[in-house]
């Protein structure tokens, strides 16, 4: 029997999410992806609007997760498949935001794409889940280890991403879905333009490199296996001994 699963936060060759989709279609996994490659070109990513060509994955429509018409074009997109037994919510909004920028709208942009968007999914997931042992992995940002007081909305959402795991976790145990939260740590997905921070940052971590895609997708393949069955309600750091 295939497992199901849908990825979100995948609309780039150099993103996580493209690297997770890849890994768990190898693995034998039938992959459905979501993304917002409009989000990408806002942010200036290089590779924003290019696809990864990838065997057994099914790309789903983009749409903004932060807008109720979003999230419920996505739901509506989703009722159209069969139920899934897996979900990894990588879906991000995240922008360099002091103090005196603080707005309405930018603090809900953080707070309807990370937070709602994702309690509204993991919803669906267990009203259409199919009887058979399931996981969902969220992320977050290791915001309790440290100071990140130039992104404080995207660094409140995500505080509140890694209780949902932990709260969420607690709720499903019952139906055999376990719920946990990762922080990859600084990984090098091309966000960072600047030569010197790049190796300043770089000169942090115990192996003198950056984490990966690959690192992130590697433990998430270990999570969503039956040798992690036994891991659930957990925020889970890995971040290559970085240092702050």
């Amino acid at each position: 029997m295939y497992k199901r699963i849908l990825i979100t936060g995948v609309s780039r060759p150099g993103g996580i999410g493209s690297e997770l989709a890849r890994k768990f279609a190898e693995s034998g996994y039938v992959v459905y992806t979501h993304g917002s490659a409009e989000y990408d070109e806002a942010i200036g990513y290089s590779d924003a609007g290019k696809k990864r060509s990838m065997e057994k994955v099914t790309r789903l429509e983009d749409s903004d997760l932060s807008t109720k018409e979003g999230v419920e074009k996505l739901l509506a997109e989703l009722s159209n498949h069969e139920p899934f037994s897996h979900m990894i919510l990588c879906h991000a909004h995240s922008t360099e935001c002091e103090m005196e920028d603080w707005t309405f709208e930018e603090i809900n942009s953080h707070l309807l794409t990370n937070v709602t968007s994702s309690m509204l999914l993991i919803q669906a997931f267990r009203k259409n889940f199919e009887d058979t042992a399931g996981c969902i992995t969220l992320f977050t940002s290791g915001q309790e280890l440290g100071p990140m007081t130039n992104e404080i909305p995207y660094a409140v959402s995500k505080a509140a991403v890694a209780n949902l795991a932990v709260q969420a976790s607690h709720i499903l145990g019952i139906m055999d879905i376990r719920v946990n939260a990762v922080n990859p740590g600084p990984t090098d997905t091309g966000y960072i333009k600047d030569p010197e921070l790049y190796h300043e940052i770089e000169s942090r971590f115990n192996a003198k490199r950056w984490g990966t895609p690959s690192d992130v997708a590697n433990l998430l393949l270990f999570l969503h296996s039956r040798e992690g069955a036994w891991i659930t309600g957990q925020v889970i750091n890995s971040e290559g001994g970085f240092r702050r």
